[in-house]
């Protein structure tokens, strides 16, 4: 339909609703009313609702005018520019919701308008005044969901043109059937409520009187019948067209005309239809398409995939035999790996009361020559060395960074490493502390593994463990906590200070060690990750807590704990368990012998408790008895090593007894588990000053000032270690000590 004739047949059709129920409407109310007021006043309100009424019609068909030419001269230039004929449909899709605040305006400035000029020509009326809300009220609601239903109806034919089936307007604009619907019952109440409760008011008031009521019935009856007909049918009308549009466009499209296009053409959820099936039908176009491409010329294009297949069966033929020679020739350098990391994974006891059980199951496995192998990171060992004359057990439980060749490249090293310090003991280490001898093993890790700058590292639990007493000494380089399965419970041995992976550069060489006493019966569990990350359903779930009920589970038991681990989900990962049983002795020291303190037995010994020894060194202590309290402390510290803090205590006694070198043992040991106390660093300092070693006491100053540097007696030492360099070349033999 063109401009000159959508125009007129879409005013005709507005004025003809306005003309047919608001209109009626507001002067059967006129009519009501008029016994409120004069003939002069009756025949000025006429004259200013005709002046209203043909300004708003004058203005809102100019309007009208003005975007109808708009849209139809975009859609005539659209042959020049394509953009405008989306242009033109945004001005067509969007007219309806236009005309309908249109016609709500006409009516809102219009009611005023006429009240304006009434009030000009006869004055200020109140009665007059008061029937503006009821008109808004009974006029605005179904005026305005009329106009849009409307001229959706009558610019249909306009927006299912060919030309604009394929295209979609830019707009935002959406209305939906329910708020309309919503709008349309409104409106059927809204008539009703306005006109009679504004005259049950006014009766009431005693302003109105009604005579012949059948009258005004069957009046009433008419005005509230057509809009609600009207209503009803324009309602069904837009729902059964837009249902029949849709309708046919599908049955063509099902007919296997693909061609066809559509888009939206209302605001409402028709629209969004008609463009959800534009898509799929341009989806179907296009795979009808590709379909008939295909079958045309399919015998040859069958030949030509045929003999691509065969050319390429060719290739991957020759590909997989070179796959198969590489796969040989990796597996052999497996195997030859495999073959230098299996003696690495070695137990060997002598003459010890200790049980201990190993288990590693690689996560690669490859077969070489009919035989199955497996190659990964994961490493555990366990040796008897002799230390200060007593037997100790030194072992580690690791997994090395990386997989398959790369962990097991770092198996190699870290077990050939543990080996060498392991067979060099006898002859270098003997004598050596055991907090000393774990603390060298983890530094020579370190040194070697930092040097790859970070391309290889390892998490292991490094332990060393005096087989006489049941004391352990450990370093937990960011392996999973151990479990400790005691008296049928299980708990972590979680380590106050936990190490990153060996290899990293951040370690500090202040080592600190753990020590920890085990008891009769004890059994220690030391895993790698993979006893953690199981593969449970879908998703690796590492819950570290799981692995402390299935070992509780198992009662202690290695096998049974993996079978358990293998119920729980699929191993995702390299595992390695090492198992340490303590014998079912006691493991607790006896009693010591010392001197009897008793005059009349002078020379011979008694048996004390350990405590009491203890007590006995501290009792001397404050009696300034410095030689036999550091005696006992030392009998003390022997017996019961995993006294941290009284170590520290039996170092000062020996100190105040003379024995410098003893006491520097201990106080080294001392630091080595408690590496940040500031006082044992400047009791370690004075000590090395009292030596002549004064380099080492510059450096054991630096850390306590580091570490407190308020500390009372450093700026003292600090004064002292000043004053001594200057005359160490004088005097050589100076023995002061601070006190």
């Amino acid at each position: 339909m063109s401009h000159a004739r959508l125009l007129p047949v879409l005013t005709w059709r507005l004025e003809l609703f306005t003309h047919t129920v608001p209109v009626p409407f507001a002067v059967y109310f006129s009519a009501v009313t008029g016994s409120l007021y004069s003939l002069e006043e009756y025949i000025s309100m006429g004259f200013a609702a005709t002046i209203a009424a043909t300004a708003m019609l004058l203005g809102a068909f100019y309007l009208r005018y003005l975007r109808l030419k708009k849209a139809s001269y975009l859609e005539d230039h659209s042959s020049i520019d394509p953009r405008l004929l989306t242009s033109a449909k945004s001005i067509y899709i969007t007219q309806p919701i236009y005309e309908s605040f249109v016609i709500a305006g006409r009516w809102l400035f219009g009611v005023l308008l006429a009240h304006l000029i009434v009030y000009l020509i006869i004055g200020y009326r109140p009665n007059l005044i008061a029937t503006i809300p009821a008109l808004y009220l009974g006029i605005i609601p179904i005026s305005f969901i009329s106009y849009l239903f409307i001229t959706e109806y009558s610019l249909r034919s306009a927006l299912n043109k060919n030309k604009f089936r394929g295209v979609e307007a830019k707009t935002r604009l959406f209305f939906p059937y329910s708020k309309r619907l919503l709008v349309v019952v409104m409106a059927m109440i809204s008539m009703p409520f306005s006109l009679l409760g504004y005259m049950l008011y006014a009766t009431v008031d005693g302003r109105i009187r009604l005579e012949n009521p059948l009258i005004h019935l069957t009046i009433m009856a008419f005005l509230f019948s057509v809009p609600l007909i009207f209503t009803a049918w324009i309602v069904t009308e837009a729902i059964r067209s837009r249902l029949s549009s849709i309708t046919g466009f599908l049955e063509e499209v099902g007919e296997g005309n693909f061609d066809l296009k559509i888009s939206p053409s209302s605001l409402d959820e028709f629209g969004k239809q008609e463009q959800r099936i534009g898509k799929v039908v341009e989806r179907l176009k296009s795979l009808y398409q590709e379909i008939q491409s295909l079958n045309e010329g399919l015998e040859s294009k069958v030949e030509e995939r045929t003999r691509q297949l065969k050319e390429t069966a060719d290739e991957l033929g020759k590909t997989l035999e070179e796959i198969q020679k590489l796969k040989l020739s990796q597996d052999g350098d497996y195997f030859l790996t495999s073959l230098l990391t299996e003696p690495l994974h070695s137990i060997y006891l002598q003459n010890s009361e200790y049980s201990v059980k190993t288990l590693t199951v690689q996560k690669k496995k490859f077969q070489y020559k009919q035989k199955e192998r497996q190659i990964g990171g994961d490493i555990s060992l366990a040796h008897s060395i002799r230390l200060r004359g007593k037997p100790y057990l030194a072992f580690v439980n690791a997994d090395a960074m990386g997989k398959s060749l790369q962990g097991a490249v770092g198996a190699i090293i870290l077990g050939s490493i543990s080996r060498s310090m392991i067979e060099r003991t006898p002859a270098l280490y003997r004598n050596v502390w055991p907090e000393r001898w774990l603390k060298n093993w983890f530094i020579e890790l370190q040194k070697v593994f930092e040097a790859f700058e970070g391309s290889l590292m390892a998490s292991a639990f490094l332990g060393l463990l005096d087989e006489s007493r049941g004391v352990l000494y450990y370093i937990n380089c960011e392996h999973p906590s151990p479990v400790l399965y005691r008296d049928e419970t299980t708990t972590f041995l979680e380590p106050k200070e936990k190490y990153f992976k060996i290899g990293h550069s951040g370690i500090s060489r202040n080592v600190h060690i753990e020590v920890f006493q085990l008891k009769q019966g004890d059994v220690l569990f030391s895993g790698s990750d993979g006893r953690d990350d199981l593969l449970i359903g879908s998703e690796i779930d590492p819950d570290d807590s799981r692995f402390l009920e299935i070992v509780g589970k198992a009662k202690g038991d290695l096998d049974l704990t993996y079978e358990f681990i293998l119920n729980e989900g699929e191993i995702t990962d390299d595992l390695s368990l090492l198992r340490i049983e303590a014998p079912k002795k006691n493991l607790s020291s006896p009693d010591i012998l010392v001197k009897n303190s008793d005059q009349n037995k002078n020379g011979t010994q008694k048996s004390v408790s350990i405590q009491e020894c203890r007590r006995l060194a501290l009792e001397y202590y404050s009696g300034k008895k410095y030689s036999k309290a550091g005696e006992l402390g030392l009998k003390y510290v022997q017996k019961r090593p995993t006294d941290t803090e009284f170590l520290f205590t039996v170092s000062k006694l020996l100190r105040k007894s003379g024995k410098i070198i003893l006491s520097i043992d201990l106080g080294e040991r001392y630091r080595m588990r408690n590496p940040q106390d500031p006082d044992n660093l400047l009791h370690l300092a004075e000590m090395y000053a009292s030596k002549n070693k004064l380099e080492r006491s510059f450096q054991l100053l630096a850390e306590a000032t580091m570490i407190s540097p308020e500390h009372p007696k450093a700026k003292k030492l600090s004064e002292f270690l000043i004053e001594k360099t200057g005359q160490i070349s004088e005097s050589s033999g100076d023995r002061r000590i601070l006190r």
